[in-house]
């Protein structure tokens, strides 16, 4: 009975911790390189380049102006970040959308932070 009861108690552990709603964190299923973001070495020109370049591929870029959700921190590697992995995802996850003349770099971990949500 003892063994009974604790195969039970495991598998309700397990079913309850897999519909865990975990508000504070994002759980995501990363099996490679998911996420496009600049170069440590780019340039401020080539960042503001990268910004400019896909905000006018008719990208959605809100997210990065002035009341936006990924505005703070207003910087342009936070910026650029943005909108070289919102092409990348949009674009098939092809390497060479994450080229931006070599400014681009493949990540593992997810860069999203407070309500500023990358796409995946």
């Amino acid at each position: 009975m003892c063994q009974l009861s604790t195969l039970v108690f495991l598998v309700l552990s397990i079913i309850a911790i897999d519909h865990l709603s975990l508000a504070s964190a994002r759980v995501r299923n990363l099996n490679y390189a998911a996420f496009c973001v600049i170069s440590k070495s780019a340039t401020d020109a080539q960042m503001q380049s990268n910004i400019n370049w896909v905000c006018s591929q008719k990208f959605d870029c809100t997210p990065i102006n002035p009341g936006g959700s990924c505005f703070e921190p207003n910087n342009l590697s936070s910026h650029a970040s943005f909108v070289m992995n919102r092409y990348y995802q949009k674009n098939g996850r092809e390497e060479e959308a994450c080229d931006f003349a070599n400014t681009g770099r493949f990540i593992n971990s997810d860069p999203s932070y407070g309500d500023c949500v990358y796409d995946y």
